[in-house]
């Protein structure tokens, strides 16, 4: 399976209806959260996903009903500001549904000690989504169609029922897709897709008979031909914009606390939409230098065309166990490791090179690459690796490197 995400720009009126259906799915999932979460509370058998859906299609009816009674002899803007403008009948019912499957899903997954408990989910997310069906979706080269966002049944309005794309012929056309989702990223709309590997691009490179290995960790990444790339948390560009968003995260919260100290509703506020918005920016300019820095390793690693790369499996979760180092846990969650393990994958596999993960539990960084020796008694401080039995004096990242490139080719 080979994934496109590309930024989509909807006019006022295919906004707010994607605006709509978002906030429709978050409600859809909190009904079922709170219905599912009643009976494990009484220690009662959860009922099945069709019974759940059931159930879901006659609260429906009844949660419409009741918007339609309130909002008689009301306003616009008064419908607006009480969030009674829409109905659950306004919005598509394959995205309903997907929700459905999904808070259900998500408790089977506690059940069966794979997650953690479910949470309801906010209205203020920074991330949302919802699903649409993937034989009602249309492609052209520049614009989308969508179910129930844009339905003009006038001929000479039919142009309108589509969305515009950013990039013109990026995604493949008279294709079947896979679970194609409608995304919100602070103020920006994308549409992320799936396509068979058939259809995938595919640019496959003459390699090479060189063989890389590869170090992660929160300094740098270091490869087997001493190649130092270093960590996204030593630019100047990410410090600057990680020290804006903090001060505009710092103003969003005062604004918060004052509007609990005054009793006011502080979503009908727009200084603080506005003040939203700009820590959103800030969020947005993060995630997108880290993507660029793991764009830029890989294309680096790419150029030298390599055979085979060998790659540690890194428990990521086990590495942030050490409690009483705070500046370790904060570079781990800072640094991207799973993202840059999981794009060297799929890269790799679209340009034709081999990639291997070695034992999980190997101590690369503590045996020497000439000899063999396993040194027990080297600490996480100790950036230079020496050898007591052979006396060699090497950087501990560069000789990790070499040995997992060892590892692999033994076994």
């Amino acid at each position: 399976m080979y994934s496109y995400k590309v930024m989509i720009h909807p006019n006022n009126k295919q906004e707010t209806k994607i605006r709509h259906t978002l906030n429709k799915c978050i409600e859809c999932n909190n009904i079922i959260y709170d219905y599912l979460d009643s009976f494990i509370k009484n220690n009662e058998k959860i009922p099945s996903c069709s019974d759940v859906r059931k159930w879901f299609t006659i609260q429906k009816s009844i949660l419409d009903n009741e918007v339609i009674n309130k909002r008689k002899n009301m306003t616009k803007k008064e419908m607006i500001s009480n969030h009674l403008d829409t109905l659950f009948y306004d919005v598509s019912n394959d995205a309903l549904k997907q929700e459905i499957k999904d808070t259900y899903n998500s408790f089977i997954r506690y059940f069966n000690k794979l997650s953690k408990y479910p949470v309801r989910k906010k209205y203020n997310n920074y991330k949302k989504s919802f699903y649409v069906d993937p034989y009602k979706i249309k492609f052209s080269d520049k614009k989308v169609r969508l179910e129930k966002i844009s339905n003009n049944q006038k001929k000479n309005r039919q142009k309108l029922n589509y969305i515009k794309l950013a990039e013109k012929d990026r995604i493949p056309t008279n294709v079947i897709y896979y679970n194609p989702r409608v995304i919100l990223e602070g103020d920006r709309f994308y549409i992320v897709v799936s396509v068979a590997d058939e259809f995938a691009p595919k640019k496959k490179i003459e390699t090479t008979d060189n063989i890389i290995g590869i170090d992660v960790n929160i300094k740098s990444v270091v490869t087997s031909d001493n190649d130092v790339y270093k960590a996204i948390t030593y630019d100047k560009s990410y410090k600057k914009a990680l020290k804006k968003e903090k001060r505009a995260q710092k103003k969003l919260s005062r604004k918060y606390i004052k509007s609990k100290e005054l009793k006011k509703t502080i979503k009908k506020s727009k200084n603080y939409k506005k003040q939203r918005k700009i820590k959103n920016k800030y969020t947005r300019r993060i995630n997108n230098l880290k993507e660029s820095h793991i764009d830029y390793i890989i294309t680096s690693i790419k150029k030298k065309k390599p055979k085979l790369i060998c790659i540690e499996d890194l428990d990521i979760n086990g590495m942030k166990e050490p409690k009483d180092n705070k500046y370790i846990r904060k570079g781990i969650q800072q640094n991207p490791f799973r993202k840059l393990l999981k794009a060297l994958e799929d890269r790799c596999n679209n340009y034709g090179i081999k990639i291997t993960k070695i034992d999980r539990y190997y101590p690369s960084s503590k045996t020497c690459n000439k000899c063999n020796y396993k040194k027990e008694d080297l600490k996480l401080s100790d950036r230079t690796f020496v050898c007591p039995k052979c006396g060699l004096i090497i950087n501990r990242d560069y000789n990790a490197a070499i040995n997992i490139k060892k590892y692999a080719l033994e076994h």
